[in-house]
């Protein structure tokens, strides 16, 4: 009897974790940055930014009938919103945003419209002028076809801007004086110990 009802315990786990597995495809919205640190590039190296320089956002899982809106803040602050849609290409499509270094302006280019337009669709101009270095957060939403209900996300990717994305690298601290001062009184000691043993032999 007792087996029984474990088994049951165990197939009703199963199941719930089933379900909310299929919860979770279900929704599918998703957003991801192909990098986690970028840098300005020189307009001098000329156009299109190089992509070391550029991070390509990929949004997938959305509903093609219904709007597809962003937001992108820096450090905290908000920079642009906009929405795509309906009829949207994909899934999925993309975003890029890159920075141009002597002027600090943000370029942002999605194939997420027909006409492969600006990242941003709504009429909302920029809050924060120029790029900030620091932490940039981009969110999206799916809304109904009314652009009123969120019908799924948000969703997040974040990544960094910054003047130097090289990885510092720490030198790792090797204690060779304490290193040598152990192995010699290590030495010292085998050596007074070997000593004592051949006195108490004579």
């Amino acid at each position: 009897m007792k087996r029984h009802w474990l088994r049951g315990v165990l197939l009703g786990l199963s199941l719930a974790l089933l379900l909310a597995g299929g919860v979770a495809l279900a929704q599918g919205l998703t957003v991801t940055a192909d990098q986690d640190c970028f840098e300005c590039w020189p307009r001098t190296a000329g156009w299109p930014p190089p992509a070391s320089h550029t991070v390509e956002l990929t949004v997938d899982g959305y509903a093609t009938d219904e709007w597809l809106c962003a937001r992108l803040t820096m450090e905290g602050m908000f920079w642009d919103e906009g929405c795509w849609g309906p009829l949207l290409p994909g899934p999925p499509c993309t975003a890029e945003i890159s920075v141009e270094c002597q002027t600090m302006q943000v370029i942002t280019t999605s194939d997420c419209y027909a006409n492969n337009a600006a990242a941003f669709g709504g009429e909302v101009g920029p809050a924060v002028p120029h790029a900030v270095y620091g932490e940039w957060v981009w969110k999206t939403i799916q809304e109904d076809e009314e652009g009123g209900m969120v019908t799924d996300g948000p969703v997040f990717a974040s990544f960094r801007f910054a003047e130097d994305c090289t990885p510092v690298v720490e030198e790792e601290f090797v204690p060779e004086p304490g290193t040598i001062l152990l192995l010699g009184s290590g030495l010292a000691g085998l050596a007074g110990y070997a000593t004592l043993r051949w006195r108490t032999r004579q």
